[in-house]
């Protein structure tokens, strides 16, 4: 079915864009393993960050730059392996991607569920449940849900007091991501607001930490060809730095497209009191995705019922990843806040060439699909 209104249509710097920074591969003929394109893309970020350089690094991808993150934070922080499973809390209301990183970090996932408010994670989420973790805990992911800004001061603070890693799933946060001690991961995948198709990066004011994630993505090499730790290959190629700078160049254009999408829809949605959106009136960041969420749950066939009207939608998370088919053995809480959201969450069309008359219709189109069920 061909779609008037897909959910997405990811938009990357032209051919014309990126041009530049290709010819200067051509010049260099350096291609991958932290070359300078790399280190250009590292000290934008780091600039934009109000950080040193040190304390930024490229990533192939962002579920890589979590596996290794949680390999530098979790290494020093577990007992010996014959004691049993190190454990990893993490939300229950999250991109199975999350879930991933952790396994390949080597730690047992422990689902937690999220606060109704914020559909993330909180400290004290997260510290009312340490007695419930079958084992030992030794790391926490906080997500930051569809670029949600979070507390950064808040989970260090959690860090320092519970001795717990904090890795923070900061995939789609770049627009407000903040920077702390525990590392933040990003992503710019071609769906988020920065795309560069692939590839992500890794902030924390520790630079000894973000030489261990650099060491846990090269194989576990730092300054020399000897695996000093277990490690993946996840360094981000000198194509997509190319891609990634031509990003950074057209940024402060990008993040008005997606801020006038999220404010088209709210004026759209206004005088609908049932529905509230993320991101609402109150936030100020830009995000890739349009969420619509309402008291009660969304009709049987709603995302049916839209897409035989022409308007693409997608459930982003699923019912939570408890429900993702590989996961479902793993240890959780009570997830009601989860299923609550996975019944009430939906994402709508979201991506630049989205006029105002086009988030009108689709405004439209949604609220006269939930009268008619």
């Amino acid at each position: 079915m061909t779609l008037r209104f897909p959910v997405a249509r990811p938009s990357l710097p032209t051919a014309d864009a990126i041009l530049p920074y290709l010819r200067q591969i051509d010049e260099y003929q350096y291609y991958s393993n932290f070359g300078p394109l790399v280190g250009e893309v590292e000290r934008r970020l780091a600039e934009r960050y109000g950080v040193d350089p040190a304390c930024v690094t490229t990533v192939s991808n962002a579920t890589a730059g979590l596996t290794a993150a949680l390999q530098a934070e979790a290494k020093a922080r577990r007992r010996n392996v014959n004691d049993g499973p190190a454990y990893c809390l993490l939300p229950a209301w999250t991109f199975v991607a999350t879930l991933h990183a952790v396994l390949a970090a080597g730690l047992e996932p422990y689902l937690v569920d999220v606060d109704e408010d914020s559909w993330a994670l909180t400290p004290q989420g997260v510290e009312s449940a340490l007695e419930r973790v079958p084992g030992e805990p030794v790391a926490v992911v906080p997500v930051s849900p569809f670029g949600r800004p979070y507390d950064m001061a808040a989970w260090d603070d959690l860090s320092h007091r519970t001795g717990l890693a904090v890795v923070v799933d900061a995939a789609a946060a770049f627009d407000k991501g903040s920077v702390g001690q525990s590392p933040a991961v990003f992503s710019l995948h071609a769906t988020k607001v920065l795309a560069a198709g692939e590839g992500g990066f890794a902030v924390s004011t520790d630079t000894d930490l973000i030489n261990e994630i650099r060491k846990c993505i090269n194989f576990g090499f730092l300054g020399d060809r000897v695996a000093q730790s277990r490690a993946i290959n996840g360094k981000m190629s000198e194509y997509h730095a190319a891609v990634t700078l031509a990003a950074l160049d057209a940024w402060p254009q990008t993040r008005k497209v997606f801020d006038d999408i999220a404010h088209a829809y709210r004026d759209s949605f206004s005088q609908d009191n049932r529905i509230r959106l993320l991101p609402g009136g109150a936030d100020d960041y830009a995000s890739s995705t349009v969420m619509l969420m309402r008291d009660e749950a969304l009709p049987e066939g709603f995302d049916e019922a839209l897409a035989d009207r022409g308007v693409g939608t997608r459930r982003w998370w699923g019912g939570g990843v408890a429900k993702q088919v590989a996961y479902r053995r793993f240890s959780s809480d009570l997830l009601p806040v989860t299923d609550w959201l996975a019944r009430r969450c939906i994402g709508l069309p979201c991506y630049p060439g989205l006029s105002r008359d086009d988030i009108a219709e689709i405004a439209a189109i949604v609220g006269d699909t939930l009268r008619g069920r």
